[in-house]
């Protein structure tokens, strides 16, 4: 059998262009002789349309645009994820697949699994399905499943017994489809690829797995696409890149590593696609010459294009010539342009008019510096149209070492999901071919130097301990008494899972982070702001 994997970038709400690309993609399935093509899940809306779905119009014109797809389809079969209409007790709406083809939706299914961890809270909007069966086509025995629905008692969960059902365990068929949306995080790609090795030689069927690619809001998906065939062996469409390609089921095995290049080619996607679906063009970003600032103008500079990214220098007599250097080296090396602006004259005018004692440089002082950088960064993007750059990762927006209204502000934090040792290794494998974020940058202890001879761990723990216990804490979920158990500490992990706590009011007001790792912060991490702290 002859499968096309219609691995598609989606915008949600975007419901004429989504289609128009799976008309596309059929076309070229059908020139191609292909017996049958698969979508990712929700095709037509995009992932997550979130409240959209509360809009019965917005329902109506997905179903019209896949009875509009389903007129063109020939002897070639498509497989379809949209949004269908409840019509019995429960929720309005299902999360649906539809089996299309000689111009007429022939079959459809509804997921059955909705989930509601983390990112997702899909019982939110959509009713259970219960209507899955095997099909035939092409004499085979084919069963269609959505995302969740292949993912039951597996490790791919927060909990292998979170769901009693196992849909996958119910039937017997020789070939199983699975429409997904499945969002990205480091190391998920080999997960998926082991879990579904191992249940196609369980279950002794091929599987399909088409997964969407690109981003949407915080949301990053890798594709990733597989044919796997029931010996174990695995076919992975490109990662990171939209791509419809026709296979059969004798196809040779490839493998393809999930390394580095993977969280690389994540923050370019999300910049990228947070940029082209909005219709922005250009970014500004904080030139520092740190460490954070450089790897974001590089990533920035990755997705948009260097001649669309304008580097802000805004040095104080705090800055030392050596930040000034390496931030001027690295512009020049990935040909960047930039403006130097001065705070100092700001700076003396604020202490001037609020009356503020210099003598000590106290936290009054050196957030009012940051919050004047701030305040240039967004004056450029009023008067540019350009969309600043937030540069802080998750270690300093875990434990507060941030700013509201400063070094904070902006439109998207590309590496706020990335630890400080995270964005170092970034760093080394970006310059793993040549110098392109200057060395003297990545050997430099870290510094915000908003006072004479500033260092981060004046303030806080060492990056690989503070580092450590937020991927325990947060990442892991593991217990503060577990955490102790685990580092051998107790007052340091104490004092960290309280300064994480009490920043939640400032990570309420931060810029989207994109998703890099099993939790990041924002949408996947619902916690108050007013609470006891329970250690």
């Amino acid at each position: 059998m002859k499968i096309t994997l219609a691995q598609l970038n989606l915008k949600v709400g975007d419901i004429e262009n989504n289609i128009k690309k799976a008309k596309d993609a059929y076309i070229k399935a059908e020139r191609e002789n292909s017996d049958i093509i698969i979508y990712p899940e929700l095709l037509t809306t995009g992932y997550q349309p979130l409240d959209m779905i509360a809009n019965t119009d917005f329902i109506k014109e997905n179903i019209k645009a896949v009875k509009d797809f389903s007129m063109i389809t020939k002897k070639t079969a498509a497989v379809i994820g949209y949004v269908d209409f409840n019509k019995g007790y429960g929720k309005k709406f299902l999360n649906s697949a539809a089996f299309i083809q000689n111009g007429k939706i022939i079959y459809s299914f509804s997921k059955n699994l909705l989930p509601t961890y983390d990112i997702f809270d899909e019982k939110r909007y959509f009713n259970e399905g219960n209507n899955y069966r095997i099909i035939k086509f092409k004499g085979k025995k084919i069963l269609i499943t959505i995302c969740e629905d292949i993912w039951s008692q597996t490790e791919l969960l927060p909990d292998k017994n979170l769901y009693s059902k196992n849909i996958i365990k119910d039937f017997n068929p020789e070939l199983i489809i699975n429409l997904s949306a499945s969002p990205y995080y480091h190391g998920k790609a080999a997960l998926r690829k082991k879990i579904l090795s191992r249940l196609a030689r369980e279950k002794k069927a091929d599987i399909v797995y088409v997964n969407t690619v690109g981003a949407n809001d915080e949301l990053v998906f890798d594709g990733s696409s597989m044919l796997i065939k029931k010996n174990g062996d695995v076919y992975t469409a490109a990662a990171f890149e939209e791509e419809v390609i026709t296979i059969d089921d004798s196809v040779n095995k490839n493998i393809i590593d999930e390394d580095l290049s993977f969280i690389e080619n994540a923050i370019i996607t999300g910049i990228r696609d947070y940029f082209i679906k909005q219709n922005f063009k250009t970014a500004l970003i904080g030139v520092s010459g740190g460490i954070d600032s450089a790897i974001v103008l590089y990533l920035t500079s990755k997705a948009i294009g260097n001649k669309n990214v304008r580097g802000i220098l805004m040095p104080s007599k705090f800055t030392s010539k050596q930040s000034i250097d390496d931030a001027i080296k690295l512009l020049k090396n990935l040909d960047v342009g930039y403006d130097t602006i001065s705070i100092d004259s700001l700076y003396k005018q604020y202490i001037k008019t609020l009356k503020l004692d210099e003598s000590n440089i106290d936290i009054t002082l050196q957030n009012i510096q940051s919050r004047i950088r701030g305040n240039i960064l967004m004056s450029y993007s009023n008067r540019y149209n350009s969309l600043v750059m937030t540069t802080g990762n998750k270690s300093e927006i875990a434990v507060g070492y941030s700013t509201l209204y400063g070094d904070s502000c902006g439109a998207i934090a590309p590496i706020g999901d990335l630890t400080k040792t995270d964005v170092y290794k970034l760093a080394n494998y970006i310059n793993r071919n040549s110098e392109i974020i200057p060395y003297s940058i990545i050997q430099r202890p870290p510094t915000a130097e908003l006072k004479y001879n500033q260092r981060d761990d004046d303030d806080l723990p060492q990056y690989s301990v503070l580092d450590k216990i937020i991927k325990l804490y947060i990442e892991e979920g593991k217990t503060p008494e577990m955490i102790k158990k685990i580092t051998g500490m107790g007052s340091v992990v104490e004092d960290i899972i309280k300064r994480i706590e009490r920043n939640e009011y400032k990570r309420r007001q931060m810029p989207l982070i994109l998703k890099l790792s099993k939790k990041a912060f924002g949408s996947g991490r619902r916690m108050p702001i007013v609470k006891k702290i329970y250690i």
